[in-house]
């Protein structure tokens, strides 16, 4: 690769314009799965599908923003995770959340998983080149003496 910068830079972007993307949808399909269970805690105690998509926006939108603002590893860690989770708890998500747009209805669930994919690939790659870059750094400030 050419430029490790741009590289990083557009990993990055991709990274949290997709988390912020994915938390809109999730607070615009919320409100149309609150009768459905989405999550069992202990005790019996169950959560709506919409709690549990409001959670996630809120996680998307804070590690959309850190890893849009703060371009270091631990950002896009947490971007990475903010992925995983929702991923992790995609099988909650049972109930179709339709979004009406013109014509058509689209589910939510099957636009916003292939975004935290992506979100999930950007972050690993930005992660990746920078533990890469600090490997060579030192490599190099080894040599040097």
């Amino acid at each position: 690769m050419k430029n490790r910068t741009a590289f990083r830079r557009g990993a990055r972007w991709w990274a949290g314009m997709g988390l912020l993307v994915a938390a809109v949808l999730y607070f615009l399909g919320a409100p149309l799965v609150d009768g459905a269970d989405g999550a069992l805690l202990g005790g019996g105690l169950t959560v709506s599908q919409g709690a549990v998509m409001r959670s996630l926006a809120i996680l998307d939108v804070i590690a959309g923003l850190w890893v849009l603002l703060r371009p270091r590893t631990y950002p896009a860690l947490t971007a990475a995770a903010a992925g995983l989770i929702a991923l992790w708890l995609s099988p909650r998500l049972s109930a179709p959340a339709p979004l009406n747009v013109g014509a058509f209805a689209i589910d939510i669930r099957f636009v916003v998983h292939p975004i935290e994919v992506v979100v999930l690939v950007s972050a690993v790659s930005i992660v990746v080149s920078s533990v890469a870059q600090g490997f060579r750094s030192r490599a190099q400030a080894g040599q040097r003496g």
